[in-house]
């Protein structure tokens, strides 16, 4: 399958980060997609920031008059977006230049429903995957060798999907603080029968030197990192199952978490 009959839209999402866009895009544009677009969606940065990324190469650049948070502005992008496939990664990510030879495989496998989403990386790898082909596996809805990771099937980091899948399984929940509504969208596809897959090699990294923007969202959230990293894990999963548990689609509230943008 030639990439090139494909329309690709490489959706990026930021905010105040101008020098790690350009390394993102330089990446993006390294991989030498045929038939592709790029599309920044800004939420509402600082002027002398917005004045700067003016200047890079991109084929939209969308721009919020406010701050509207990571949640409004992927769904601002989605929506722009004119492929048929996205591919998702924010500023402070960079894409492996392996991308460019495995992405027909991947698009093949999302147009043939064997998966709805397939992952480039994970912060936390999955004890149990279900091998789909040499270069992604699927992870189950379900193990309990994933105990501790079942519920990070969905991230917002780096990902290829259809653009069909928002209209199938819905978008992001907006006026969230970002933690608040990437957890939020997490469980809801846990919830769902989308099938998420990943690939087996990393094929994404963070840019050295970058800060989420979410670090800094919350005191409380900031002060949960210094407690024991492993009681921390085993407290976030029962946590998260039991936001699964009393999970209402229609209403698309957590129970134990704040939504620091309200």
């Amino acid at each position: 399958m030639e990439i090139s009959k494909k329309k690709i839209s490489f959706l990026i999402t930021h905010y105040n980060r101008p020098i790690d866009l350009l390394k993102c895009l330089a990446a993006i544009r390294s991989l030498n997609v045929l038939d592709s677009e790029i599309v920044v969606c800004d939420d509402a940065s600082q002027e002398e920031h917005l004045e700067t990324i003016q200047d890079y190469q991109i084929d939209q650049l969308l721009v919020s008059k406010i701050n509207q948070g990571l949640a409004a502005n992927i769904n601002k992008g989605i929506e722009a977006c004119q492929g048929e496939y996205i591919v998702y990664c924010q500023e402070d990510f960079v894409l492996d230049p392996q991308i460019s030879s495995l992405l027909p495989e991947c698009l093949d496998l999302l147009k043939k429903e064997k998966v709805d989403m397939i992952r480039f990386t994970s912060n936390f790898p999955f004890n149990k995957l279900i091998p789909l082909t040499a270069t992604v596996s699927l992870i189950p809805k379900f193990s309990f060798q994933n105990f501790l990771q079942n519920y990070y099937q969905y991230s917002d980091h780096p990902f290829v999907t259809r653009k069909s899948f928002y209209h199938k399984y819905g978008t992001y929940f907006e006026n969230t603080s970002g933690r608040y509504g990437e957890t939020e969208y997490a469980i809801r596809i846990l919830k769902s029968n989308a099938k998420i897959g990943i690939t087996n090699r990393i094929l994404a990294s963070t840019i050295i030197g970058s800060q989420s923007v979410l670090v800094n969202e919350s005191i409380l959230e900031n002060k949960e990192y210094k407690m024991n990293k492993s009681l921390v894990k085993v407290a976030r999963a029962f946590r998260l199952y039991l936001e699964l548990i009393l999970y209402n689609k229609s209403k698309r509230g957590l129970m134990s978490y704040k939504n620091f943008r309200k």
